[in-house]
């Protein structure tokens, strides 16, 4: 599956996030496992990719964020996979599923079989849809104890999203600035 992403991303402090939390109608959280992958040179990181398998309680995904040329967007590749096809993949420290993952490496001549797990992350997830576009509230914690909370506003119509997004920050005394993504920290945070 291919699609396309565009967002605005944000790293809170706790008391952000939890006044977030309370001021918008989030619905249930959910956990997930993001174990990330590149090669032992780091050929993914260069060519600005990052590849993942996300791990859910019902169900997994492989995904490949691969760079456009817009601001704020990225294009997802995805294949779907069961909880026990990830949990082989990920005892195995490989990456053999064939799909449209497989596919885009090859593309870019790197082989299934360079590829390695090298970080994880578990992500409580809370998600809150508003007209303008998904409210995102993530709490990370990382494999050496660290946590962070980032808050993501997905959208289709930046238009809308912009003025939204603006106020948003405006209101919970949020200063504007891009996070690094959650690829790098875990890297950073790792035992």
């Amino acid at each position: 599956m291919k699609q396309q992403e565009s967002e605005y991303k944000v790293l809170l402090t706790p008391a952000q996030a939890h006044a977030i939390a309370a001021a918008y109608a989030f619905a249930t959280p959910f956990h997930q496992t993001n174990t990330y992958y590149d090669t032992a040179t780091g050929a993914l990181h260069q060519l600005g990719l990052g590849l993942r398998i996300r791990q859910f309680a019902t169900h997994a995904e492989q995904t490949l964020k691969v760079p456009t040329s817009g601001p704020r967007t990225l294009t997802e590749l995805t294949d779907p996979l069961t909880v026990t096809q990830a949990a082989t993949l990920i005892a195995q420290r490989t990456l053999a599923h064939p799909g449209v993952v497989a596919t885009a490496l090859a593309e870019r001549a790197i082989p299934l079989a360079s590829v390695h797990p090298f970080a994880h992350a578990t992500t409580t997830r809370q998600l809150a849809p508003q007209a303008e576009g998904l409210l995102t509230l993530d709490a990370t914690c990382y494999a050496n104890g660290t946590h962070d909370f980032e808050l993501e506003f997905e959208f289709s119509d930046p238009a809308q999203a912009a003025p939204f997004f603006s106020a948003l920050l405006t209101r919970f005394a949020i200063t504007p600035a891009p996070p690094e993504n959650k690829v790098t920290r875990a890297v950073h945070n790792v035992n």
